[in-house]
């Protein structure tokens, strides 16, 4: 459990590293390679619009720009809900955080933000030291106008989870593993899928059924794409497998990243139990 354990502790802290930007002093040092928890890698601009339903989590006191509060990705499942990771949210107050949306780019420029967030649901059995049922939900105070939502599927995706079949990710993480600055317009990368029996020998304490395992060298989500999609299309409709968790460094080879899983038993009976629609 050691390395795990290390992983752990580093997504409670990574939080404090990632508003830094380019124009952002003094610098601080980068945690080892090999303990960053979800950045982008090998991916692209997305174009304006191609993804409305996601979400900047920004954490309020960490700056005046949504470039420097932006802490995690999450998704709008609905006009007043808001799928994450648990680690993004678990150490913050609602009054402290805002889900900022329809976002392409992250402004730099100063601009006041208010929390919007009602309430914040961390799954009641999230374990911060193996960062097993890393999900959460955000209920907001006032639901999104014309909101243009993702699915989430909550079972039958054992047909998704095959040889072969790539996920799309996007977020606002850093896209070099050596950058210490986040990049301000939205990415995209697609990720292959990794089978278990693959993931288990870079991971050996990973829990079977519990998350779903995609990347490869060169590609992969990173520190700053946290709590955001893990996805496909289905029935014309963009639709949620999982959320970015965590990973040993980023698009390493032998190390893919690790997504919790939505239709697990305990994250499915926990988001339909909270997750009230609108």
């Amino acid at each position: 459990m050691y390395s795990t354990y290390r992983r752990a502790l580093l997504a409670a802290l990574v939080s404090a590293l990632i508003p830094l930007s380019a124009s952002a002093a003094p610098a601080v040092t980068s945690p080892p390679a090999d303990l960053v928890v979800p950045l982008i890698i090998g991916g692209e601009d997305a174009e304006p619009g191609q993804y409305p339903f996601m979400v900047s989590l920004q954490r309020l006191r960490r700056g005046d720009s949504d470039h420097l509060r932006h802490s995690c990705g999450a998704t709008l499942i609905s006009p007043s809900w808001v799928l994450t990771a648990a680690h993004c949210v678990d150490d913050v107050g609602a009054k402290d955080l805002a889900a900022a949306t329809r976002l392409h780019t992250l402004d730099t420029t100063p601009r006041r933000r208010a929390s919007n967030v009602k309430a914040i649901h961390v799954h009641p059995a999230y374990d911060p030291s193996t960062l097993v049922n890393d999900v959460a939900l955000i209920r907001l105070k006032r639901p999104v106008a014309n909101a243009e939502t993702a699915d989430v599927l909550l079972k039958n995706d054992g047909v998704y989870l095959r040889p072969g079949r790539t996920f799309t990710v996007t977020g606002w993480g850093v896209t070099d593993m050596n950058a210490d600055a986040l990049p301000t317009v939205l990415q995209t990368v697609q990720v292959p899928f990794v089978p278990f029996k693959e993931c288990s020998e870079a991971y050996p304490d990973l829990q079977k059924g519990t998350a779903i395992c995609a990347g490869a060298e060169g590609i992969d989500s990173c520190q700053g794409d946290s709590g955001g999609p893990l996805m496909v299309q289905r029935k014309g409709r963009w639709t949620v497998l999982g959320t970015v968790s965590w990973g040993e460094g980023c698009a390493l080879p032998g190390l893919p990243g690790v997504y919790a899983r939505l239709s697990t038993g305990y994250v499915r009976d926990f988001i339909q139990a909270t997750w009230t629609g609108d």
